[in-house]
């Protein structure tokens, strides 16, 4: 079989437009769980990024936490963590979702991974946190944080050994 460019350009027509369908009935059919999911994961590239601004998004206006902090205070806290740490890595172990209307509660257990600026140390701590979210104009938006002593402590690093 001969292919020419017009061929091969009428191909990977046909595969884009196939995988664009499939995404957007994948997102049609995935339902609050999987928006809501959907968004945790897209607030995690941003914080692995170091993206204040797409974090911004991802944060009520109404935000407010057990040590007094609001949206501009938490904002603050991580551009100064983003200011002084690189590379950062999030691994997300455990994630429990429960969705009450236009509310819910996500239990999160994570690793999380970074360098200093100034060391190529690798630097990791395992995270277990409760995320308030609350859906704002079509968006899943974090409302509160609460972290707790992971049950699990890591104490073997597999990224050093």
């Amino acid at each position: 079989m001969k292919f020419n460019i017009k061929t091969t350009c009428i191909m990977l027509a046909i595969v884009i437009g196939a995988l664009s369908i499939t995404r957007v009935v994948t997102i049609l059919l995935e339902g609050e769980n999987g928006r809501l999911k959907r968004a945790i994961y897209k607030a995690k590239r941003f914080a692995e990024r170091e993206n204040i601004i797409g974090l911004t998004n991802h944060i009520s206006l109404n935000y407010y936490d057990e040590f007094g902090n609001d949206r501009r205070s938490l904002l603050f806290i991580t551009k100064s963590f983003f200011d002084e740490y690189k590379n950062i890595l999030i691994l997300i172990d455990t994630l429990e979702i429960k969705i009450e209307g236009e509310d819910a509660i996500v239990h999160i257990e994570a690793i999380v991974y970074w360098q200093e600026n100034v060391s190529s140390d690798i630097i990791y701590d395992t995270v277990e946190v409760k995320a308030g979210f609350k859906k704002e104009q079509k968006r899943w938006k974090i409302i509160e944080l609460e972290f707790f002593e992971p049950e699990k402590k890591r104490l073997f690093n597999p990224m050093i050994g």
